[in-house]
């Protein structure tokens, strides 16, 4: 993933446009945060899409968090290290009560 030059919302995809090919990630919008699924990635390119994101969101003043579900514990630890305010991290496991909490 080269810089990132813009982020989209669509009705349910976040799209990370960072060169050619467009990256569309699987998200909720809640009136607090962007919950968005990262859980396919590895712990590599999650850590990297993660702070890539977050920090591109922050120098744009995004106005919500960033809420990436992540495959396990390992890569939530690895996001949460450098503790940047404006992201949260859950796992798949975490991350399927919300989705039932939403959809109710």
């Amino acid at each position: 993933m080269n810089d990132i030059e813009k982020i989209n919302l669509t009705k349910s995809h976040f799209i990370i446009n960072a060169g050619d090919n467009p990256l569309k990630l699987k998200y909720k919008n809640t009136p607090d945060k962007f919950i968005i699924d990262i859980s396919s990635m590895n712990l590599i390119q999650a850590t990297k899409v993660a702070i890539m994101c977050s920090t591109y969101c922050f120098i744009n003043y995004f106005k919500k968090k960033l809420c990436w579900i992540v495959r396990d514990e390992e890569i939530r630890n690895a996001i949460s290290i450098l503790r940047l305010r404006n992201i949260e991290q859950i796992t798949v496991e975490q991350s399927k009560e919300i989705y039932t909490e939403l959809a109710s």
